[in-house]
């Protein structure tokens, strides 16, 4: 088999939400590395997560499949409960088989090592842990693990992102041809701990989230969960402890900040494979594809997670660049799953009948008829009593349809309605508009979802 002309980044950012400069959200964030990319890419500013959660979006994201049509719902959920190791199902063991040498670093798939299949891989080094001593008040509380804290360490301390983005930058070298190569940055997953220096780039003060839904964030407040139901409020709130204890230390400042400086922090590494790139003439045949598995709220609903079904925690950053890829932007709503489809398709690959995403080489040549038209995503808590407690939203051009476990729903005209303040059924009542258009979106949701897949 020949090997392929073109090479192929896949760079990944966890946990990162919209508030990006490209995507017009948190008027302090820093990313003009983001905003570097955008400039020369096709940026898709209604891409979304096909579910708020490491292991679902990513095994959505990889093989090409929604969770409901693969029973990866959860992170408890791993890809292998579904997908055979060994048989280079992923988009990664495709390309290798494709004739690409593939090499990875940092978290591509979820969990490195219970995930890992070394068919899919040439080469995947594994990254070391990161144990910190309790940064902040509410980590000196003791009432959650070391992984969630927040705060500067010093400016010579590295993390593994550091150690990863410049193994990979090594990797990636001038003259490349026929290679896969797939970046994945933990930050700014929590903790969010990175060196001051991210955080001196900010205001002593930041600003509130946009849509937070109140002037100063109060816990116990009831405005920012008006119209919800039960079940809307069921998923808010399963972290109530954790925004009870932040606002108690009086940390909820801090923890903003601390997310913006991680967002920081990931756009410079950013900058440094955008720079390597520059320096060496690689855009000449190489096609950068950058995403994010999921949003993240910090306060907007009362919620202080991702595990929820509203924009901020599905709407993530998802852009192409490379020599065949015109810059542009495109409103279409997309999901993670087209990732799989499209770079097959940039690689010159036939259709994978496994995948259900959709290729978007069509959308950026106009041909927005061709596309789906939404994005569905899917979520499963568990209840008290250990039963499941699923729902399913989709995301048009306009408007956001949720239907709960429990029949009750949730319909947003972004039109006017950017932060989803006003549920337009709730009570289960809505005007002949608001009804119809509830019925378009049930028309619409998976008539069949797999079992999960244990």
């Amino acid at each position: 088999m020949d090997k392929p002309h073109q090479n192929i980044l896949l760079f990944s950012i966890e946990d990162l939400n919209d508030w990006i400069e490209p995507l017009g959200g948190h008027p302090d964030a820093i990313t003009p590395n983001l905003s570097r990319l955008a400039k020369r890419a096709a940026v898709f500013t209604k891409a979304y997560s096909p579910a708020p959660a490491c292991s679902p979006a990513r095994t959505a994201a990889l093989f090409g499949q929604n969770p409901w049509e693969t029973g990866v719902y959860e992170n408890k959920h791993k890809w292998h409960h579904h997908y055979p190791k060994g048989k280079r199902l992923s988009l990664i063991g495709r390309m290798r088989t494709a004739g690409f040498e593939t090499h990875g670093l940092g978290k591509v798939f979820h969990v490195n090592k219970p995930q890992f299949d070394y068919e899919d891989w040439d080469s995947f080094p594994q990254s070391n842990s990161e144990l910190f001593p309790p940064i902040s008040r509410l980590a000196k509380t003791g009432k959650f693990g070391p992984s969630i804290d927040f705060g500067a360490i010093p400016d010579g301390d590295d993390l593994y992102d550091d150690a990863n983005t410049g193994a990979m930058i090594a990797q990636m070298k001038r003259g490349s041809q026929g290679q896969f190569w797939a970046l994945g940055l933990y930050r700014p997953h929590l903790p969010f701990v990175v060196p001051q220096r991210f955080f001196d780039m900010l205001p002593d003060t930041v600003a509130n989230p946009p849509g937070l839904g109140q002037n100063s964030f109060n816990p116990t407040a009831e405005a920012p969960q008006s119209g919800l139901s039960a079940a809307g409020k069921a998923y808010a709130n399963s972290r109530a402890q954790f925004r009870r204890i932040v606002s108690r230390t009086g940390e909820y400042q801090d923890f903003l900040k601390a997310y913006l400086a991680s967002v920081a922090y990931a756009d410079y590494l950013l900058g440094r494979v955008l720079d390597h790139m520059d320096e060496t003439g690689l855009w000449e045949n190489t096609t950068l594809l950058l995403w994010s598995d999921h949003g993240y709220q910090l306060g907007e609903k009362l919620a202080f997670h991702k595990f929820t079904l509203w924009e901020r925690a599905l709407r993530v950053p998802l852009m192409i660049a490379g020599p065949e890829i015109a810059a542009g932007r495109y409103d279409e709503p997309v999901s993670l799953i087209d990732i799989a489809p499209t770079l097959m398709a940039v690689a010159g690959q036939p259709p994978v009948p496994q995948f259900s995403g959709q290729n978007l080489l069509p959308l950026l040549r106009g041909e927005t008829a061709a596309m789906r038209g939404y994005a569905g995503s899917v979520w499963t808590q568990q209840s008290k009593e250990g039963l499941a407690q699923t729902a399913l939203s989709l995301r048009s051009r306009t408007h956001r349809y949720i239907f709960y476990w429990d029949g009750s729903e949730e319909l947003y005209d972004h039109r006017s309605d950017p932060f989803e303040h006003d549920n337009l059924l709730a009570g289960g009542t809505g005007t002949a508009r608001a009804l119809a258009l509830r019925e378009e979106f049930m028309a619409l949701l998976p008539e069949d979802m797999a079992e999960p897949a244990n």
